[in-house]
């Protein structure tokens, strides 16, 4: 099914959030590739906001199992794991309601880089192929915002064609 909102404005995309259901553990596995949806603001500074931060050539996230999921980035020709996050149930930082989000976790005993300690990713199913994100930043001033993706599965290739 085709995602009829892609520009649709941030508090419209909350309220669609808020009455999806979350993922279940079998819909979470393989690859989904990321769009930036919502204003044209939002969706024109979506990916430049994404490589300043460090994910350059940022694709999607890879569903690895029910409770763990990556980052994959596009480096050349090839497609890369980056930054591994887990998946927890409980309550949204969006709406209170019951779902699971994605946290980035720390890696060889350091914590997750910033700014991505401080970033957590909730999810919520569209359909069976169709994920609607929210990202929000935990920081003072960011914490009460929450900024929309979009991730569709897709078979992701071994190597760029």
């Amino acid at each position: 099914m085709p995602f009829e909102h892609r520009q649709a404005s941030i508090g419209e995309l909350k309220r669609l959030f808020s009455s999806l259901p979350p993922p279940a553990a079998s819909m979470r596995h393989g690859f989904f590739r990321a769009n930036f949806i919502g204003p044209a603001w939002l969706r024109r500074s979506g990916r430049p906001s994404v490589e300043l931060s460090g994910l350059r050539g940022w694709q999607g996230k890879r569903f690895l199992n029910p409770d763990d999921a990556t980052n994959i980035l596009k480096k050349g020709d090839a497609f890369v794991e980056a930054l591994a996050m887990r998946i927890t149930p409980g309550a949204s930082q969006v709406d209170g309601k019951q779902g699971v989000a994605l946290h980035y976790v720390p890696h060889g005993g350091k914590p997750a880089p910033i700014p991505w300690c401080w970033v957590r990713d909730e999810l919520r199913a569209v359909d069976e192929n169709t994920l609607l994100g929210m990202t929000v930043v935990d920081l003072p001033v960011l914490r009460h915002l929450a900024f929309p993706f979009l991730l569709e599965r897709e078979v992701l290739p071994d190597r760029a064609g």
